[in-house]
């Protein structure tokens, strides 16, 4: 996806997308020195080990949720 770096506010870079749509990026998330005026590459993936991590953590917490409602009947 072609992106085009409009400005910096307050740390953060304003990223307009070609074709339309625009992001706000902290400027410490990039793994190099942005500067207004770049023109970026941006690609996006799917973490599927994140999405798993996360399915877990959120199925543990029910079960806590479910005992502690169990117990207190």
């Amino acid at each position: 996806m072609k992106c085009f770096l409009d400005r910096i506010e307050e740390k953060i870079a304003v990223i307009l997308v070609k074709g339309g749509g625009r992001m706000e990026i902290p400027v410490g998330n990039f793994s190099f020195n942005v500067e207004e005026g770049m023109h970026l590459n941006a690609e996006f993936s799917i973490d599927d080990a994140e999405r798993e991590r996360v399915r877990k953590n959120i199925q543990e917490i029910r079960k806590r949720l479910l005992k502690k409602n169990r117990e207190k009947k």
